[in-house]
């Protein structure tokens, strides 16, 4: 028998990551429902192509079709959640830092993970400031270099990595208003400062957030602290004030969690 040729060999694997792109879009979504144009347009699929992957992610219980409002994801993906929690887990090391940011600083402090060419948030800490600006919610996911959290993150990558997330999330940044070239200049300016990344109000209107990368042992990034705060509130002196506070955070969950 003759062996398999090379593209009939990575097919499945392709296939594979086909679906795992879709289950990303789906999690993105502000609302947690697409349509199946909405998913395919957002994927570079043709319309068939996405049916058929979204039919067999329903079948298996990792999506769910709503015949109104859309797809969304499907309990599995909770039920694998509960089981994938690392050995050292970010979210729970980082709470006492999050909560004394949040009380330092009267603001909401989030902290969001690195996931692929994303970020998604994984704690969000009320501070005592009147205005609190809800701008994420945990599970929310958004494409790495949006925000002060994503742009932090990608700001700390190589090049080359950079060149290629910025590849793969390019057709979705145009529901951000933003563009690749907008990104690659914050990252200039992000790495002017050492590190801090400032977003006033491209990821929320009359939102100003400050955000540093948290780095793993081999000095990888993985997450990303940001505190924001209404635009009005983050003046020059106070964000200096701000960040200086944000690295004391970082600096603390880094030295817990290597």
């Amino acid at each position: 028998m003759p062996p398999a040729s090379k593209s009939a060999a990575q097919s499945p694997a392709k296939t594979v990551g086909r679906a795992a792109l879709l289950l990303r879009i789906i999690a993105s979504s502000h609302n947690q429902s697409l349509r199946l144009v909405d998913i395919a347009k957002m994927a570079s699929l043709d319309k068939s192509t996405a049916q058929r992957l979204l039919q067999r992610l329903v079948l298996e219980r990792l999506a769910v079709r709503d015949p109104v409002r859309g797809y969304r994801l499907g309990p599995l993906i909770y039920e694998l959640g509960l089981v994938a929690l690392p050995g050292t887990n970010l979210r729970e090391v980082s709470q006492p830092y999050l909560h004394t940011l949040a009380q330092a600083t009267g603001d909401m402090v989030f902290l969001v993970g690195r996931s692929g060419h994303e970020s998604i948030c994984l704690s969000r800490i009320a501070g005592n400031y009147p205005i609190q600006t809800m701008t994420r919610t945990e599970g929310d996911r958004h494409p790495l270099g949006v925000g002060a959290g994503g742009l932090a993150i990608l700001a700390s990558m190589r090049d080359a990595e950079i060149r290629l997330v910025l590849e793969a999330v390019q057709p979705r940044l145009q529901a951000y208003q933003i563009t690749p070239e907008r990104i690659l200049k914050a990252i200039d300016d992000t790495r002017g400062r050492g590190g801090i990344a400032i977003d006033a109000g491209n990821a929320a209107l009359d939102v100003t957030a400050i955000g540093r990368t948290v780095h793993d042992r081999g000095r990888a990034p993985v997450a990303s602290v940001f505190v924001a705060s209404i635009g009005e509130r983050m003046m020059d002196s106070r964000q200096k004030q701000v960040t200086r506070l944000l690295v004391d955070c970082v600096n603390s969950i880094e030295h817990v969690f290597h």
